[in-house]
């Protein structure tokens, strides 16, 4: 457990000692029974929002319990050999004086903007409410990265089916790719409901000056749910591409066997009728006669089949 807490113009850090009432204060914790018994003993908290920290894998959501603000949000980064995405949890508790974090992965953001509040004390002088501002702000611009980037993937993707020219195991990930935005919009699409609460004015625990920069958020929240869905659909888009590409190669394929069998039919015939040993013609006529059948009528069909356009 961590804690800042305001004390006149100074950030004191420290831990447990400095969790109680009378200044405005962060305490950040990891989600482990003592810590939460310890939330449960201090500040009274729900027992099932103290329940849903020990049970993460929750849905984003913002639940109101009196004088208290809870809210689950999820952090998504790529896994360290970018071969998939993580989710880390994030749970708040917000109240008039305090923020409570909880967490039990740890989340680059939230450290960056502990280290911003403690060096810079006019920061929490301006509520928890806004430190909890400056959280979810952190981690919509690192959302932000992250759908540029399987953005660029996307357009890349499609580039590379309709060139021509599709690199090796193109299939495999285009739904690598899809499977991502498929988490992402899981994922960060419900959190929008909750920014837009956080942004509504006349809530006692977020004051109105401070639902101003939750509106930004609540943008950013719209912009990421708009571009994970246009992702989707242009991944979508290339898969239908590319295998409609697969099926017409397979129906040219198809359509010249068919014609090279075609070809050959009538030689079968050819060869299978005078095969019969049927004295019909002298020797010296037949042979001509049936080279320049089997001749004659491949030579034919395939122009006959080149002028029809079946051969293109």
């Amino acid at each position: 457990m961590r804690v800042l807490r305001l004390e006149g113009s100074e950030i004191r850090k420290g831990g447990p000692e400095l969790a109680g009432p009378g200044a405005p204060r962060w305490i950040d914790l990891a989600p482990t029974p003592d810590e939460m018994a310890f939330l449960a003993d201090r500040f009274h908290f729900h027992p099932l929002a103290l329940e849903d920290c020990l049970h993460e894998d929750q849905r984003a959501k913002l639940e109101v319990y009196p004088d208290v603000l809870f809210s689950v949000i999820h952090r998504l980064s790529p896994t360290p050999d970018d071969s998939g995405l993580e989710a880390a949890e994030l749970s708040t508790f917000l109240t008039a004086e305090a923020l409570v974090t909880v967490h039990s992965a740890p989340i680059q953001e939230l450290d960056a903007v502990f280290a911003r509040c403690a060096a810079e004390p006019v920061l929490l002088s301006r509520g928890p409410d806004f430190a909890l501002y400056l959280i979810h702000d952190a981690i919509s611009d690192l959302h932000f990265a992250l759908v540029d980037a399987l953005s660029d993937e996307a357009e890349e993707l499609a580039e590379e089916v309709t060139s021509g020219a599709p690199g090796p195991n193109l299939a495999e990930r285009i739904m690598l790719a899809r499977r991502q935005h498929t988490l992402l919009r899981r994922r960060v699409a419900p959190q929008r409901e909750l920014f837009a609460a956080l942004a509504r004015p006349g809530q006692g625990l977020v004051r109105d000056q401070t639902a101003v920069y939750f509106r930004d958020v609540v943008d950013h929240s719209v912009r990421l749910s708009e571009e994970i869905d246009t992702g989707r659909e242009l991944l979508a888009t290339t898969m239908e591409t590319l295998l409609s590409q697969a099926n017409n190669r397979l129906t040219m394929v198809t359509t010249r066997l068919t014609l090279i069998a075609t070809i050959f039919l009538p030689l079968n015939f050819v060869a299978g009728f005078f095969g019969m040993n049927l004295e019909i013609l002298p020797a010296a006529v037949a042979v001509p006669l049936v080279v320049a059948a089997m001749v004659a009528v491949p030579v034919g069909m395939y122009v006959f089949f080149r002028r029809r356009g079946w051969l293109a």
